[in-house]
C-alpha cells in the first residue's frame, strides 16, 4: 500500500503545541496540528528524482488535531509546487540520531 512509502502516508505538520490540565501540574497534551496528503501515482517512486511526489487532498480539513505520540518519524517534504511535495524518506529521525 502505498508503493515505497512502506504502507505510511505522511502528513505535514503545521504546528506543535502543548496543553496543561489546570487541574493536575503533572498532565500536559502534547499534541500536533497536520495537514493530511495523498500519494501521487500510488506512491511509485518518480523516473526523474527516484522519490515519492505526494499532494494536498482536495477533501482534507485545513488541519486535524493529532496526538503527538502517534507520530512514528518525521521524514522530509521538499517543496516541488503548489500543493505538492517530494517526500525525501532516505533519512529520518531513527537514522538522523543513529548517524549524527
Amino acid at each position: 500500500m502505498y508503493g515505497m512509502l512502506w504502507g505510511r502516508l505522511p502528513a505535514k505538520l503545521v504546528v506543535r503545541f502543548k496543553i496543561s490540565d489546570y487541574r493536575c501540574e503533572d498532565r500536559a497534551h502534547r499534541l500536533a496540528g497536520i495537514q493530511f496528503v495523498s500519494a501521487v501515482n500510488s506512491g511509485y517512486i518518480s523516473d526523474v528524482h527516484s522519490l515519492v511526489t505526494v499532494q494536498m487532498k482536495e477533501d482534507a480539513w485545513e488541519f486535524t488535531v493529532v496526538d503527538i505520540g502517534i507520530i512514528p518519524g518525521l521524514p522530509h517534504l521538499i517543496p516541488a509546487r503548489d500543493r505538492l511535495w517530494i517526500v525525501h524518506s532516505y533519512i529520518n529521525f531513527r537514522t538522523f540520531n543513529e548517524e549524527y
